[in-house]
């Protein structure tokens, strides 16, 4: 315990520039606890940054581990001496900084400063001086701790072109964040993401215009008055089904086409004729059709709740984006940054009073949405567990691998939608055996109540036997919706994915 002991000493005093006197080695086990905590630091500075709207990667442990280690050896290298005492105490330092750096941030939230800025002081300037500032600190941290352990002239030097080395490596270094917020850019995450967007150059489906968000805000609710009017009133004494799809992401064509080919696939399995409303994040539909934002998703609900009878109806929402612990993104362009949560579906979904709702979500993570949604007056299926991606985002795809299997080959009139989401399953997991990525586990949860007035809304077939019913011979026309808040629209740039491994 004696060693720890000093290495806080040491790093608590180099942290201040003062040398401690040479300290003799530690034992290895200590470098090993200090990377330990230095890692845990990282990953919590990572996350509370992002906290407000995070999502998770496994891949960004490997990277925090790559990148501690390489200062570890990097450091070993140049030390004069006493090695494991110097990788521990540059360990230890790292810690402190994130410790710090926390707790500045928190700082900074309860605490309204004056604005000391000047006119001329721009975002690029602050970013400068901060990497200026933190380059001088670390270069006096490492220099006390070098010439605490050999006094000789050239230790500051020694020091300089370790932290030089380090940071060259660590920049070289392929790294994602563990925690991000939903507007990361992957663009930016490392040195070759950067130069890959900006000498070999980004698909052309993944690259958006700038957008007048200004303009965008106001069309929201011309958008909604022209397309409410299509959706055609309900009939008493019949279970109707509105529906209600939305496409996330706007950087990748493949949710816009699942949107659509799900909802004519829905169509013609179930029958949805009174309409269906489209909120879709596309550059080239934003002058004719709602962006899939969060309030407009709770203007779609509000309407559809005063046409349809609440007692008797069915509310079907389709979701398919990038997903994340947290929820779906809806992201457009530059324009407009959220995250739909489970919590907020729920929440609207009991504000207006609609019980009998399927709820279909296409995104990494989406068994999210199973808890908070699951009654005995609701269906409720997702792509993926709560702990794992979903994979087939790719833009040469027209369907996910869920929205393939589950809408494009197991959902047909006659098949429940327990059966058909058996079906998917299956061959989900086979795909992805075969592909060798990670289990996606796709959920259910069919509520009793929901699924009997769902199966008298059907006249399902069993297998094996023809049906010569012809269930949803309208083509319902395309319905969409509304006003755009404060909230949901931004200046901020997007990332092209939220979570890469679909």
């Amino acid at each position: 315990m004696n060693s720890y002991w000093r290495v806080l000493r040491a790093t608590l005093r180099s942290a201040v520039w003062r040398t401690t006197g040479p300290g003799g080695s530690v034992p290895i086990s200590v470098p090993i606890v200090w990377a330990v905590i230095a890692a845990l630091t990282e990953i919590a500075h990572q996350y509370f940054e992002s906290a407000d709207s995070v999502f998770y990667t496994v891949y960004g442990l490997n990277s925090i581990l790559a990148g501690l280690a390489i200062v570890a050896a990097v450091f070993a290298l140049f030390a004069p001496g006493e090695r494991t005492l110097v990788v521990s105490v540059v360990l230890s330092l790292n810690a402190v900084w994130f410790v710090l750096a926390i707790a500045g941030a928190v700082l900074a939230r309860r605490v309204d400063w004056p604005d000391w800025s000047l006119a001329i002081w721009t975002r690029t300037d602050t970013v400068i001086l901060q990497v200026l500032l933190i380059s001088i600190w670390w270069l006096g941290a490492t220099a006390a701790l070098f010439r605490s352990i050999d006094t000789y002239r050239g230790t500051v030097m020694n020091a300089a072109a370790a932290c030089m080395v380090s940071t060259i490596a660590v920049v070289l270094l392929p790294s994602l964040p563990m925690f991000a917020r939903t507007d990361f850019d992957y663009r930016t995450a490392n040195l070759w993401e950067l130069g890959k967007s900006k000498f070999v150059g980004t698909p052309r489906a993944a690259l958006s215009p700038k957008i007048d968000t200004e303009k965008l805000e106001l069309s929201q609710g011309a958008l909604l008055d022209d397309d409410v009017r299509r959706l055609l009133p309900e009939r008493k004494g019949v279970t109707d089904i509105y529906a209600i799809g939305v496409a996330g992401w706007s950087e990748q064509n493949v949710f816009v086409s699942e949107l659509n080919g799900a909802l004519a696939k829905l169509e013609g399995a179930i029958g949805m004729d009174r309409g269906a409303v489209r909120l879709v994040n596309h550059a080239e539909t934003i002058e004719r059709s709602p962006v899939a934002s969060r309030s407009n998703f709770a203007s779609a609900v509000h309407y559809i709740a005063g046409i349809m009878n609440r007692e008797e109806d069915i509310l079907l929402i389709f979701i398919t984006s990038h997903g994340g612990p947290t929820g779906v993104g809806l992201v457009l362009g530059d324009a407009m940054q959220a995250t739909l949560t489970p919590d907020d579906v729920a929440s609207v979904l009991a504000r207006e009073g609609i019980k009998s709702r399927i709820v279909i979500v296409s995104a990494c993570y989406s068994g999210v949405f199973i808890k908070p949604l699951a009654t005995l007056d609701s269906i409720v299926i997702t792509a993926a567990d709560a702990e794992n991606p979903s994979f087939g985002c790719d833009n040469e795809r027209e369907w996910t691998y869920f929205g393939d299997a589950f809408f494009n080959h197991a959902l047909r009139s006659g098949v429940s939608l327990e059966e058909a989401f058996a079906d998917a399953k299956t061959m989900i997991s086979q795909w992805e055996a075969r592909d060798d990525v990670s289990p996606s586990n796709p959920q259910a949860h069919f509520g009793a109540s929901l699924a009997a007035k769902f199966s008298s809304r059907i006249d399902y077939t069993p297998r094996g036997q023809p049906n010569n019913e012809s269930i949803g011979r309208r083509t319902s026309a395309p319905i969409s919706s509304v006003a755009t808040s404060a909230d949901d629209v931004t200046h901020a740039t997007i990332p092209p994915g939220l979570t890469r491994d679909r």
